[in-house]
């Protein structure tokens, strides 16, 4: 039977079978402040701004404001997450990290 390394925690079955249960987590690292500042800004446009935009009119589009508030902030998540992104590749690129 084929040994599994130490870092597997692993559990026999009835069959003589093995299961691995746990393998140790990959070391974690900080993402930059401008990735943080970048994934946090949609979060608070869509969530705080709520006060500011609380309305029905005017219309954009069709759409009531607050819809069109959401839609618009949706885009912008994907651009800004984007951008994040970006900056996190230079940042790693930078520092020689993987």
């Amino acid at each position: 039977m084929r040994r599994l390394p130490d870092r597997y925690f692993y559990r026999e079955s009835h069959g003589g079978s093995r299961a691995i249960l746990f393998v140790y987590p990959m070391p974690v690292k900080k993402p930059s402040a401008g990735a943080l500042i970048l994934g946090l800004v949609p979060f608070a446009g869509m969530c705080f701004s709520v006060a500011l935009w609380d309305r029905v009119y005017p219309m954009i589009l069709g759409l009531p404001f607050n819809i069109a508030w959401l839609l618009g902030w949706i885009v912008l998540t994907s651009l800004c997450l984007s951008a994040a992104y970006r900056i996190e590749m230079k940042h790693r690129k930078n520092s020689g990290t993987p």
